[in-house]
């Protein structure tokens, strides 16, 4: 038992260093090497926790209002509710129990991650409610131009399981700002939250890793311009 275990631990290790290897090779990888940040455009932002990465969008934009879709009102704190207390919402997708198991990086349990790495179709598009991103370490300003936005709003609609009849059922999020919506895809190692991020900048034309499973795969082509952090509306006392 104990031998049949040490091959089980040596392979996932291998698995888990070539994994590392192609993903190193990926995000250096560029893609889209001719693109260029348009001077007219619609500006969104690639944010970071330091694990996940996504999007974060104004909340109104080229005829798109994704407040109509994501209510703040789904929002646990009431100070969200009024109109024009938010103006973007920041993006995500993972898989459902790493996510909502998983609210600060003390909670991380290596078998959820496990199972996670290996496959889910239960994933998660996570919403959080902001006012006023910043540029800084958790949030990189990027222009895009208005078709491209389109593009990507189009593919962000796609990721969204959409009930037969009624709005979007919200799950509780982390805390006053944020909220879980049900999603469609499949999770695993070889396609990550981050490589879902990289997947639709590189559909729209930005540049980016081929492939890029880990956060800094897809940070690292948008350097940081600024300390300042991302904001959003303070938490309740």
């Amino acid at each position: 038992m104990a031998k049949a275990a040490r091959a089980l631990l040596a392979w996932l290790a291998l698995i888990a260093g070539l994994a590392f290897a192609a993903g190193e090779i990926g995000g250096l990888w560029g893609t889209n090497t001719d693109w260029r940040a348009p001077e007219d455009g619609v500006t969104i932002y690639v944010e970071t926790n330091g694990f996940h990465t996504g999007f974060i969008l104004p909340a109104r934009a080229e005829g798109i209002d994704w407040h109509v879709l994501f209510p703040p009102t789904d929002l646990k704190d009431i100070r969200y509710h009024a109109t024009g207390a938010t103006d973007h919402v920041a993006i995500g997708w993972g898989e459902r129990d790493f996510y909502l198991n998983t609210p600060d990086w003390r909670q991380l349990d290596p078998a959820t991650m496990a199972r996670a790495a290996i496959g889910s179709d239960a994933t998660l598009i996570h919403i959080y409610h902001m006012n006023r991103p910043q540029e800084g370490r958790y949030a990189r300003k990027l222009m895009i131009s208005h078709a491209a936005y389109r593009r990507l709003a189009d593919r962000l609609m796609q990721d969204i399981a959409f009930p037969k009849r009624g709005p979007l059922n919200p799950i509780p999020g982390y805390g006053g700002d944020d909220v879980f919506y049900k999603a469609n895809g499949r999770y695993s190692l070889v396609r990550s939250c981050n490589v879902w991020t990289g997947d639709h900048l590189r559909a729209i034309g930005v540049r980016v890793g081929a492939w890029t499973p880990a956060e800094h795969h897809v940070m690292r082509w948008f350097p940081e311009v600024s300390s300042r952090e991302t904001v959003a509306l303070p938490e309740p006392d």
